[in-house]
């Protein structure tokens, strides 16, 4: 069995390693983070490996996981490089979306393995994570032989892996975070609308839950044009217009980015318009 280390183990690294160490893909070896506390932390949730609070405590590993934040990657890959614990052909991998292997180019110089692989899988909660993970896909580049060692983990539990290309990186994960990110800041800026029109919180989440679930299937079943629906697909100027004002007295930033929206909204609801009413909305959806 493959031993790995992990520096930067937060909650990607200990969902990963909690499912590897569960279906015995890795002897997890020893985890590095910035403070000993959340490393010890780590190795509870995974079950298994030695938290170690400096460099000169480290040993080697056939496999290791550089899994901090993308800022941390460049600089935590060079001070591995000077430790001169990663041998040849042992594989360092790290799992950002937004970055290719080669930012691991310090371990080069060394003759190590060097990959990417991202899940497409939120972790906002680990324990989450460990049931849901599976089906989840993961974006792939880098060296062919550090892949072919990596591959067989991520299958063991339930990824599905994809080759993407290194310089595409950063387009397909600005795709991810729109589908992510940006909908959980799209679904907070609707529930302070809904509570500002007097609807509660709770009630407001139960009331989006059925639409939110059942607009994802139809667009993503289908596709986004035949999904849309609503003022802008069926050219209501009126509506859209007060709608805007209401949001114009709230909030102005909620305006903008209610404005922002439609306008990709009308570019997919236009063949539906005739052009009087897609002027019209353009008119009204266009910034001052």
């Amino acid at each position: 069995m493959q031993t790995l280390n992990i520096l930067g183990c937060g909650k990607l690294g200990r969902t990963l390693a909690h499912l590897w160490h569960r279906s015995r893909q890795f002897d997890i070896r020893q985890i590095l983070n910035r403070h000993s506390e959340s490393a010890h932390k780590a190795c509870e949730f995974i079950g298994s490996g030695r938290a170690v609070g400096q460099w000169q405590q480290l040993q080697p590993a056939d496999v290791w996981l550089i899994g901090a934040n993308d800022g941390s990657i460049s600089e935590l890959a060079r001070q591995l490089a000077e430790t001169g614990l990663v041998r040849q052909d042992d594989v360092v991998f790290h799992c950002s979306g937004a970055l290719g292997s080669n930012v691991l180019s310090p371990l080069s110089q060394g003759t190590a393995l060097l990959a990417s692989i991202h899940p497409v899988h939120s972790f906002a909660c680990a324990n989450n994570s460990l049931t849901h993970f599976a089906g989840s896909y993961c974006a792939c580049e880098g060296n062919t032989e550090a892949l072919a060692r990596l591959r067989p983990a991520f299958d063991a539990i339930g990824a599905r892996t994809l080759d993407i290309d290194s310089h595409n990186k950063p387009l397909y994960h600005a795709a991810s975070v729109m589908a992510c990110n940006y909908l959980v800041a799209l679904m907070d800026a609707s529930l302070e609308c809904f509570e500002s029109a007097g609807i509660e919180a709770d009630q407001a989440s139960k009331l989006l839950l059925p639409l939110v679930s059942q607009t994802l299937t139809n667009c993503l079943s289908s596709s986004p044009r035949e999904a849309l629906t609503g003022p802008i697909a069926r050219g209501d100027h009126a509506t859209v217009a007060r709608q805007l004002e209401a949001l114009q007295r709230h909030n102005t930033h909620l305006a903008e980015l209610y404005q922002t929206l439609g306008r990709r909204t009308l570019t997919l609801a236009r063949p539906k318009l005739d052009d009087e009413r897609h002027t019209a909305l353009k008119q009204l959806l266009d910034p001052l």
